[in-house]
């Protein structure tokens, strides 16, 4: 029998932005809603089968980070990428693009080793303070599925099935590789540290689901979905794992929550698959139907997507200004 469980309201984006655009928006690992805004009169242009709008090629956008009735902002002149990710970081932001296709190679020249003064990376991960000066700029890969950091100042990046990243050589060069799955960099933007190099036997096509806790990562990789547990000193568990569709995931020690979602009766549903870890598996206890705060049915898919230990954030899609709170 499948119980149903009715999320919280955790925090709405404050009506004074209601006539900005929202580019993104995120739950900081303080608990505190942060969104990138701006003024759609700029030239912001609809996209074929998007709910949201794409900036011109140059642009300005105002960082808003609420913790509850504190609100701060960080004025952004001049942004010249089309910013689809944001955390709090110190007292300012980071901004992530999530596609940065290199420019003037052709596709022929990817499986060799090419000359970095060829190849025109794209640094589209931005470390900027709390005054709006970026303190910092890195590429981090094409493919960005989701951009969390956590407590002690590490930026954590997933990606989606089509990512890819150029890796540099002791030559001078760099080599195409793709499945980049998840990494970790800190803010200065140095050499990444990548889970696939650390987990050779596991594949990492889409990191479907990532919980950055206070001392813990977690982490289930499409196409196996193992939960692979990672510490300051790197990959400490991976445990095989029965339960698939796993879009989202909550943990708190042994207890699991996997979000599940579908089309269900012409509309929607989330779900959370409760499971316990033990024993060097993974073993699936009940599930939980999701229900919005006034008991209504999610009228899209679950987005945002944000955990961190036992606490999963959601948002219905199209509307990245109010998010939701599932608890272990």
């Amino acid at each position: 029998m499948v119980a149903d469980r009715r999320l919280g309201l955790h925090a709405t984006l404050p009506d004074r932005y209601a006539h900005y655009e929202v580019l993104t928006s995120t739950i900081d690992h303080r608990g505190r809603l942060a969104a990138l805004v701006a003024d759609p009169a700029q030239g912001f242009t609809p996209i074929p089968h998007f709910s949201g709008l794409r900036p011109p090629p140059r642009y300005d956008a105002t960082a808003v980070i609420c913790d509850e009735a504190e609100i701060s902002e960080i004025p952004l002149t001049d942004l010249d990428l089309w910013f689809t990710h944001i955390d709090t970081l110190a007292d300012g932001i980071v901004l992530a693009a999530a596609r940065c296709e290199p420019v003037g190679i052709d596709r022929e020249h990817y499986w060799e080793p090419v000359p970095e003064g060829r190849l025109h990376l794209t640094d589209n991960v931005r470390v900027i303070d709390g005054n709006g000066q970026t303190c910092s700029a890195f590429y981090a890969g094409d493919g960005i599925e989701q951009l969390m950091t956590d407590a002690q100042g590490n930026i954590w990046i997933s990606y989606f099935d089509e990512s890819n990243y150029w890796f540099p050589n002791p030559d001078g060069t760099r080599s195409y590789g793709f499945m980049i799955g998840l990494a970790r960099w800190d803010s200065d933007g140095g050499p990444p540290w990548m889970a696939p190099s650390h987990t050779p036997d596991v594949v990492w096509c889409d990191c479907y689901a990532l919980n950055v806790g206070r001392d813990l990562v977690h982490a289930c990789p499409y196409t196996d979905f193992p939960l692979i547990e990672i510490d300051a000193d790197g990959v400490r568990n991976i445990t095989p794992n029965s339960i698939t569709r796993g879009h989202g995931l909550a943990v708190s020690g042994t207890e699991l929550g996997f979000l599940d979602q579908r089309r269900a009766g012409g509309g929607f549903r989330w779900e959370i698959r409760r499971a316990r870890q033990q024993a060097g598996a993974i073993t699936k206890t009940g599930r939980e139907r999701l229900l919005l705060p006034d008991d209504r049915h999610p009228t899209g898919w679950a987005r945002g997507k944000i955990g961190r230990d036992g606490t999963l954030w959601l948002y219905e899609n199209g509307d990245p200004r109010r998010w939701y709170r599932y608890e272990l």
